[in-house]
């Protein structure tokens, strides 16, 4: 399922192909308007259609969407707006895999969690999410669910009952022989303003060795009695002199894509030639680190489809399909490639070694950063999976399955989707020698 550590294409320093973001707002009117028949577009996708046609079939069946999210910054005093893009992948009349069950209205929209962030800070308030459409029609969205670390998200749109499209995995857990490979691929999506809406990039994958990609911020510590009280994103309110370059997200797995896109072509979908959901479009490089040179990445769809029925059961059943993270077991901790990255731009940052999930760490965790070999190193841990500081997870299975080895961070998010509620997850772990122990847990 992963690839090696040396395959790896280590990328120094890239910038999200951030949602566009500028202060003041548009407004637009909302028009309640339902479609009158709700269709899985790529079934009806013929051998006889190109790239070029399928791509109409999307945007004409108004499967591909516009993502505007608006919010008032209570630090700053100020109005906030991001444009991104988004997909429909669930719509009414599909069917999940709990019990058969069919979707009955609205429609499931994929996007990048940096498109729709400002939903998910304090921050912040007044927040909104309208999702628009082809013939520019605005609806209002609700978040439903997103993982940070793998810059997923899943949007719920109520007023309109929108086609989809199928999604398939041909990135993390699929066959070798079925595995994306140097091949034709598009992308549709909204670059810099909605002028723009459902615009069409076509191109191919460039690399078929998966890359890495690492996103930065700066915070402006706030220091007092001697030590690092709390940070903010806004220098306007704490002194800028004080700024540190900290680690913001690892992102591993990442498809290398020969595509043109720009600020506001995040959560666009990515498409194989068969019209195959298969990615999202979230990340550029920074062209001052690529010499140049514009490299562009895709991130997997595959957490969307280990997670969209559960999330359509809890919404449409009210029922509680819990879905299983890092952060649900209770533990905190990094990679060999976190720590790569952590150990080179601590060195700029005044006021700690690490940078995690919002939290400043102290140097007592500095033995962290020296981690070089596979799996999950612990740096905290809770009740739920009691482990010590330094040990390493190097592999997990389900109710006694399979074992699935361990290397790196995602391989533990990519299990734990597939986890429900009274599972039994058994942890093979080491620490401070190299031998091997065992823990087993209920979730």
């Amino acid at each position: 399922m992963k690839k090696s550590f040396k395959a790896t294409l280590l990328v120094l320093s890239l910038i999200l192909v951030m949602s566009f973001t500028v202060t003041g707002c548009f407004h637009f009117w909302f028009f309640q308007r339902s479609y009158s028949m709700t269709n899985c577009l790529t079934e009806s996708i013929t051998d006889d259609m190109d790239i070029y046609d399928i791509a109409k079939h999307y945007r004409d069946g108004g499967a591909t969407v516009a993502v505007k999210v608006e919010a008032y910054n209570n630090s700053t005093k100020s109005d906030f707006e991001s444009l991104g893009s988004g997909v429909c992948v669930a719509s009414k009349g599909y069917t999940t895999s709990i019990d058969g069950y069919q979707a009955n209205k609205g429609s499931y929209i994929v996007t990048n969690y940096h498109v729709i962030d400002y939903l998910d800070s304090n921050e912040f308030s007044k927040q909104t999410v309208n999702i628009i459409t082809e013939d520019e029609y605005a609806y209002e969205g609700e978040l439903l669910w997103y993982n940070k670390n793998l810059d997923v998200a899943i949007v719920y749109c109520d007023g309109v009952n929108l086609n989809y499209v199928t999604m398939k995995d041909r990135i993390v857990d699929c066959t070798k022989t079925d595995k994306l490979d140097y091949e034709p691929i598009f992308t549709i999506g909204t670059p810099l303003e909605l002028d723009y809406i459902n615009r069409l990039t076509v191109g191919n994958v460039a690399s078929n060795n998966p890359m890495m990609f690492y996103t930065t911020q700066t915070i402006y510590p706030y220091t007092g009695n001697g030590g690092t009280l709390l940070y903010t994103n806004y220098p306007s309110v704490y002194n800028s002199h004080n700024s540190k370059k900290v680690l913001s997200n690892l992102y591993e797995d990442v498809v290398d894509i020969a595509l043109g896109i720009s600020p506001g072509n995040s959560g666009g979908g990515c498409f194989d030639k068969n019209g195959y959901l298969v990615g999202l479009s979230t990340l550029g490089g920074d062209v001052e680190e690529t010499n140049g040179n514009q490299m562009n990445g895709m991130v997997a769809i595959y957490p969307i489809m280990k997670v969209l029925d559960k999330i359509i059961n809890e919404k449409e059943n009210h029922t509680n399909d819990k879905i299983f993270t890092i952060n649900s077991l209770g533990i905190k901790g990094l990679d060999r490639n976190e720590a790569s990255y952590a150990s080179y731009l601590k060195k700029e940052t005044l006021y700690s070694n690490y940078f995690l999930e919002d939290t400043i760490y102290s140097a007592n965790y500095y033995n962290a950063f020296t981690f070089k070999g596979d799996g999950y190193y612990i740096i905290s841990s809770s009740n739920k999976l009691s482990l010590p500081t330094g040990a390493v997870i190097t592999a997990c299975s389900l109710n006694n399955g399979q074992s699935q080895e361990i290397i790196d961070r995602n391989d533990l998010i990519y299990l734990l989707l597939k986890a429900n509620e009274g599972d039994k997850l058994t942890v093979k772990y080491t620490y401070e020698t190299d031998e091997d122990n065992v823990l087993d847990i209920v979730l």
